[in-house]
């Protein structure tokens, strides 16, 4: 309908583009965005941090999800984790199922942050924007993107710069770190070497050495 509201949705360059679809499918407009903290924001004051659900249970046990929930809670009045996949299933082959909810009990009450959990990203970009309709339509709330007021850690910084090239996520970012020790490495790696790391076949790495190994444009005329 050409009269519906149709609510805006900023989403992290670096997200699913499956979840992006679906967004402007419900009705959504999305903005690309390269976000820091959070993956999506819905309103002013409102951020959302969407996570696969193995992707959750590896960053509860290296420490992440309690350092994006504490720089989401510092920069947005209001934020909102998304917990994707089955989770029953996934549970239930878990040795310590206690690790879980206290993870998701510690982001909740330390931070008073939302936990909502879809089955997938379907579900995931239905949620958002619902939520960013509600927001915006109803409470007339601005989108408005903000800036994390602290400094990111060495670690962090790290991962930033590799997540900064093409089709490289978060785990990614640490496969590639891990395989070969630092930043410079991962930039000098051959085509060769990249396409050894598990995960990473020929169209990603196409796309990540051709980012590398292209001429700046004007370089020649300088």
């Amino acid at each position: 309908m050409s009269n519906e509201f149709k609510p805006t949705v900023f989403a992290d360059v670096r997200e699913s583009m499956d979840v992006k679809d679906y967004l402007k499918e419900f009705g959504c407009e999305v903005i690309e965005k390269a976000l820091a903290p959070a993956d999506y924001v819905v309103a002013e004051d409102y951020a959302v941090e969407r996570k696969e659900l193995h992707d959750f249970f590896r960053s509860v046990f290296d420490g992440r999800l309690f350092e994006q929930a504490e720089r989401l809670a510092k920069t947005y009045d209001n934020a909102c984790l998304v917990v994707e996949g089955d989770v029953v299933y996934a549970i239930r082959g878990v040795r310590t199922p206690q690790a879980f909810w206290g993870a998701l009990a510690k982001v909740m009450a330390s931070h008073h942050i939302s936990v909502v959990f879809t089955p997938d990203e379907a579900h995931t970009a239905m949620f958002l924007c619902a939520l960013a309709k509600k927001l915006q339509e109803e409470e007339r709330r601005k989108v408005a993107v903000k800036h994390k007021p602290k400094m990111y850690t060495l670690r962090q910084r790290q991962l930033l710069l590799i997540q900064s090239l093409p089709q490289v996520g978060p785990e990614r970012a640490e496969t590639l770190l891990r395989r070969f020790g630092s930043v410079r490495r991962v930039f000098q790696a051959s085509k060769r070497e990249l396409l050894s790391v598990k995960g990473l076949g020929e169209k990603t790495v196409k796309a990540i050495t051709e980012v590398l190994d292209t001429k700046y444009p004007g370089l020649e005329q300088q």
